[in-house]
């Protein structure tokens, strides 16, 4: 199997890994339901982790096509992504038990799920996040569109998708419902794209 072809199955994975686990999900953690909350959370997790590796080895691939711009797209597509890798493993992991021994600490710093950040550090990286994986996702869509060894659609959708997935953090709580259909529509440009990958 050719590198370009393991990268397909892992963005095919994090599409399903991904959309599992926003199924499974539970809008916040409770006693009750504590494991659905465990389980949906690593499935994420894990389709982030799949999404890294393929992003990479998708880079890795046609890096000479790709050029400055793909490598600038891809590294801030990175580090974005890591970012969000890194807050999944917060709230998934440990925020749970640090409700539980300290609810007062939650509340007074602001990093329960769907929450406003309150501290100034806090606000600039989930923020900062949010737009390097944006920003990063566009730079390398349009790198995988000048190559044109890549499928036109899967990839504009994956550009809109990731768009989105980096907004719409920042804006109100009405619009943060519809972050399921947000991830949604990113998780499939990924799965289409691993798709067509495999087929090349």
């Amino acid at each position: 199997m050719n590198i370009e072809r393991a990268a397909g199955y892992c963005l095919i994975g994090t599409g399903l890994f991904a959309v599992t686990g926003f199924i499974v999900h539970p809008h916040d953690s409770t006693p009750d339901n504590q494991i659905a909350w465990l389980i949906g959370h690593s499935l994420i997790f894990s389709g982030l982790v799949l999404n890294l590796i393929g992003l990479s080895w998708a880079f890795a691939s046609d890096h000479e096509q790709l050029g400055k711009l793909g490598w600038c797209g891809f590294a801030l597509a990175g580090f974005g992504l890591s970012m969000y890798i890194g807050k999944l493993y917060w709230s998934g992991l440990l925020y749970p038990f640090v409700l539980d021994a300290s609810p007062d600490l939650i509340a007074r710093v602001g990093l329960g799920p769907g929450s406003e950040p309150k501290a100034l550090l806090v606000k600039i990286v989930y923020s900062a996040g949010a737009m390097f994986f944006a920003l990063g996702h566009l730079m390398l869509g349009i790198a995988l569109l000048r190559s044109q060894k890549f499928p036109r659609k899967p990839v504009l959708m994956l550009m809109s998708g990731a768009f989105m997935v980096g907004v719409w953090p920042l804006l109100p709580g009405v619009v943060q419902m519809l972050s399921i259909i947000v991830s949604a529509i990113y998780a499939a440009g990924l799965v289409w794209l691993g798709a067509s990958m495999i087929k090349r």
